[in-house]
């Protein structure tokens, strides 16, 4: 009679691991494939071609004048520095962070101020700091009539230091 160890033979080892290594290569690719669609895939990545949508102008008004009165805070989608957007005489503005006159002098909202405050700790209001343009209304077929938009491709000055203020 043969003798029967009861261990597999290598041929059926690899075939176990092919296997194996199969089922672990399609199980990856159908969870890229589900995150793929579920996040929209690149549809909705912004372009720096156009205008950046922000929101609704009720909404961002109501959010901007609610109970802290603060300005928001936006990241760029596109790696530059962000802005703050805020209201000016009841119109909305889009904030550079960076100081006038400075390249790497970041300005920040402090709350407990009620004030964007500088690198060096100083107040500024708004009218301190360059903007970005920003429009209200349709800009597209498909696009809210009351949407608000941020071109970060333009840059206006500060109108303090347009007007020789400061």
């Amino acid at each position: 009679m043969g003798e029967n160890t009861g261990v597999a033979t290598a041929h059926d080892d690899r075939r176990i691991l092919v296997f194996a290594v199969g089922i672990v290569a399609i199980a990856g690719l159908a969870v890229m494939g589900l995150l793929f669609f579920a996040t929209g895939g690149t549809q909705d990545t912004p372009s720096q071609e156009k205008p950046l949508f922000l929101g609704l102008a009720p909404e961002l008004r109501d959010r901007i004048r609610g109970e802290e009165g603060s300005p928001l805070y936006f990241a760029s989608p596109f790696g530059d520095n962000g802005f703050w957007l805020d209201l000016e005489d009841g119109k909305f503005v889009a904030l550079s962070l960076v100081r006038p006159g400075s390249t790497s002098c970041t300005v920040k909202w402090r709350e407990t101020r009620g004030a964007y405050v500088d690198c060096d700790d100083n107040n500024l209001t708004s009218r301190d700091l360059d903007r970005y343009r920003v429009t209200v209304g349709k800009q597209a077929a498909d696009s809210p009539d009351n949407g608000v938009y941020v071109d970060l491709r333009v840059t206006e000055p500060a109108p303090v230091q347009a007007d020789g203020g400061g």
